[in-house]
């Protein structure tokens, strides 16, 4: 869970604390996501991650920030998977589409993630906050533009919206527990005959 954007460490020092810091998170991932983001402990995953606990507070003040630093990794891949769509200049559709086949592509490979994503985890995460609010902004205009297009019938695009976003919530909570290498494959599709394909025109 590398962050591309994060400039490289020059030294071995620096390069042993980055891969070290990385090992750490990865393995919080893996427990948040095995235990539940309260049961785990710093002492489960300093021994996991072959640490002491000691040495995890040299990197992180505790699971909140180890948590806060895995949303914002991950808000900045799904922005960045965002405009990458965006440059293909698709309809607005197909744009939703495509995006979703991007960001399930990328949480096929971080399914941990999702499974402790939605839980009701302590703190104010305004990242995170902030990050659904953008997104829900964007799907509205995307799905207000392909009514002005014809595309879609007329309807509140709010509330269409608000049933796209809560239906992505659930079965990505739903999918992430089931078997298979990329068991997220199969949501773009399910969204759009459930939710989009009715309202074609």
């Amino acid at each position: 869970m590398s962050d591309p954007a994060k400039p490289q460490p020059a030294s071995r020092k620096e390069r042993d604390y980055a891969r070290h810091h990385q090992d750490i998170l990865d393995v919080a991932e893996s427990l948040f996501a095995e235990k539940g983001y309260y049961q785990a402990t710093m002492q489960m995953i300093a021994d996991r991650a072959e640490f002491s606990v000691g040495y995890l507070y040299k990197h992180f003040s505790g699971k909140e920030e180890m948590y806060q630093e895995m949303v914002h990794f991950h808000l900045t891949t799904i922005d960045a998977l965002m405009q990458k769509v965006a440059a293909l200049g698709l309809g607005p559709l197909d744009e939703i589409h495509r995006t979703y086949q991007e960001f399930c592509s990328h949480f096929n490979r971080h399914r941990d993630f999702m499974r402790i994503f939605h839980e009701e985890i302590g703190g104010d995460f305004c990242d995170l906050a902030e990050g659904k609010k953008k997104h829900f902004q964007d799907l509205k205009i995307k799905l207000t533009r392909a009514q002005e297009l014809g595309e879609l019938k007329p309807y509140d695009p709010t509330l269409l919206t608000a049933a796209i976003q809560g239906a992505t919530k659930e079965l990505f909570a739903e999918l992430a527990e089931r078997p298979g290498d990329n068991p997220f494959d199969s949501l773009p599709d399910v969204l759009f005959k459930l939710l989009i394909d009715p309202l074609r025109n």
